[in-house]
């Protein structure tokens, strides 16, 4: 099984969080396989069989599960959820043993991963997304019977002109990028492998310095590669349910107030008119992905308030 004890980006990264923050030897995920149509997917796991609520960690296009659970998932198993981060096709440690990688597949599996899971050991279900794993969060959503609740750092559609044009790195991607990936997908090169780093704003993923030069050398997350069929589900898919329809569980955006990269208005722009309920909280002195110890902390605090919010009438 790959494991993430052979890549050293992750470590190098949480010795980079501030102390109360860094994930301690003595309380590493269990890292697990789970089997979907022959790829092995990595999850990193903070087991609770007491708990109520599972909490499925999505990354986005620029990080991994760990990564996730870093500023996140230990913290918030230490307050009694059972957690799981799941590596998506091409990132993390999961082994991808299929040709073809589209966004709906990532979509897909996420969704049968929930179901799995519910299936298996019935908890209440809440989705966490960052970055781009916000959005994911939603669109699986809109295909499951059971959620509870979504907790996203931002909410991006990015079929929408103006949230595409301030996402990519050069401007002129998000006008042409789409046609240009569809036809290179139509000519045979839907496989073709971009840098994400080149395509999107990946130099402003993380307001540490230092942590960026990790993050983007590393083939696991900000360093990635995608497939051109991905890149351009990516910039065209359509929800399942609009926002103004969406009205399956309560949403709460904890939006980092220094998020260089996916500013609050994209996310009023993507969710407009949202038909359920909506909380934005905002992360103080926080980036894109946060590692400022007083947005952490805000963070925590507000997806677990949220959270003990869900067992009050609305």
């Amino acid at each position: 099984m790959r494991s993430y004890k052979d890549n050293e980006a992750w470590s190098r990264i949480n010795a980079l969080l501030p102390e109360s923050f860094q994930i301690a030897e003595s309380n590493m995920p269990v890292e697990e396989q789970w089997d979907w149509r022959g790829n092995k997917v990595h999850l990193d796991r903070y087991p609770n069989p007491d708990a109520q609520y599972r909490i499925f960690l999505h990354h986005g296009v620029g990080t991994n599960g760990r990564q996730l659970n870093m500023i996140f998932g230990h913290k918030m198993a230490a307050l009694g959820y059972d957690i799981v981060a799941i590596d998506n096709l091409g990132y993390g440690e999961t082994e991808v043993n299929q040709k073809d990688i589209t966004y709906s597949d990532w979509v897909q599996l996420f969704v049968d991963f929930i179901n799995y899971e519910t299936k298996r050991d019935r908890k209440k279900v809440i989705l966490y997304g960052l970055s781009a794993g916000g959005m994911m969060t939603y669109n699986a959503a809109c295909y499951l019977d059971n959620v509870d609740a979504i907790i996203g750092m931002c909410f991006l559609k990015n079929d929408n002109k103006t949230v595409a044009a301030r996402t990519s790195r050069y401007p002129l991607f998000s006008t042409l990028g789409t046609p240009f990936m569809r036809m290179l997908s139509a000519i045979g090169f839907k496989r073709l492998l971009n840098p994400m780093k080149l395509v999107s704003k990946m130099n402003a993923l993380v307001n540490n310095k230092e942590a960026l030069k990790i993050f983007l050398n590393d083939k696991s997350s900000a360093g990635g590669w995608v497939q051109t069929q991905f890149l351009y589900e990516y910039m065209s898919y359509k929800a399942l349910i609009p926002p103004a329809e969406f009205d399956k569980c309560p949403i709460l955006l904890t939006q980092p107030d220094d998020d260089r990269w996916t500013p609050y208005e994209l996310t009023e722009i993507s969710l407009k008119d949202v038909k359920a309920p909506f909380t934005v909280k905002i992360l103080e002195g926080a980036g894109h992905y946060p590692m400022e110890e007083n947005g952490l902390n805000q963070l925590i605090y507000y997806a677990h308030k949220f959270i003990q919010s869900l067992e009050q009438p609305l």
